[in-house]
């Protein structure tokens, strides 16, 4: 199980969110890329970036930070916010980026937009975000609720090809409320995927409950740079 740190970007400052609420932002850094070089000197070897005003305006709006970023780790990165077209995935890659994270484009999928980036680069190299808030997957930067459960999402993306997934529990996220256990481990049950959980993780418990139950990654964001969590716990599930 990989341990990801996760360097938001908002105004090209490495931020965190409450719940996802833009108004309750918090700033950790001015410098996003020390950030990256800070988390590298811990022993990660996988660094999950989002750009968050990419995600609420459906298009890239930190890439020249992000680029910058990527350039200067060797570090291996999986990124989304604002991802909407072929020619933004392809940029990304050709930085030398790993994996390309879907989320708002995903769930409203025109033009078969998933599978067509599948079967462009490869399922190991696409991932989709399932942003969950009372039972509703939510997009564009998790301001818009759909009428789409967690499961039914999962399921439609399945049929597409999509092997890798990031569950993320809103209500939880940047509150150190701890992990939806009990729900993961349906979804593990009930599909055959690639899972990576975020959202409360704020203790070893934490890990090692989704260490248990199998998932593949876990993102720690606001735990990390409010101390919650030592960051030399990377390395002991590398």
């Amino acid at each position: 199980m990989n341990i990801i740190p996760a360097i938001d970007i908002y105004e090209n400052k490495c931020v965190r969110l409450y719940k996802g609420e833009y108004d309750k932002l918090t700033v950790y850094s001015d410098n996003p890329v020390e950030v990256i070089q800070q988390w590298r000197s811990y022993g990660a070897k996988w660094i999950h970036i989002i750009d968050l005003e990419g995600a609420r305006k459906g298009t890239p709006i930190s890439k020249e930070l992000i680029t910058e970023m990527v350039e200067k780790t060797n570090l291996k990165i999986q990124i989304g916010g604002g991802i909407r077209n072929l020619d933004t995935i392809k940029y990304y890659f050709s930085l030398g980026v790993e994996k390309i994270i879907l989320g708002s484009a995903a769930i409203k999928n025109e033009n078969n937009f998933v599978s067509k980036s599948i079967d462009k680069y490869g399922a190991n190299h696409i991932t989709v975000s399932v942003d969950s808030s009372n039972g509703k997957v939510k997009s564009e930067g998790w301001e818009i609720e759909m009428q789409l459960s967690p499961e039914q999402f999962i399921s439609n993306m399945i049929e597409e090809g999509v092997t890798n997934f990031i569950y993320t529990d809103i209500d939880k996220d940047g509150t150190f409320g701890g992990v939806s256990t009990n729900y993961i481990s349906k979804i593990m049950q009930k599909f055959q995927i690639n899972l990576t959980v975020a959202g409360g993780v704020s203790s070893d418990s934490d890990i090692n409950s989704l260490n248990e139950l199998g998932v593949n990654g876990v993102i720690i964001g606001k735990a990390f740079y409010e101390n919650y969590l030592n960051p030399t716990i990377i390395n002991k599930y590398s």
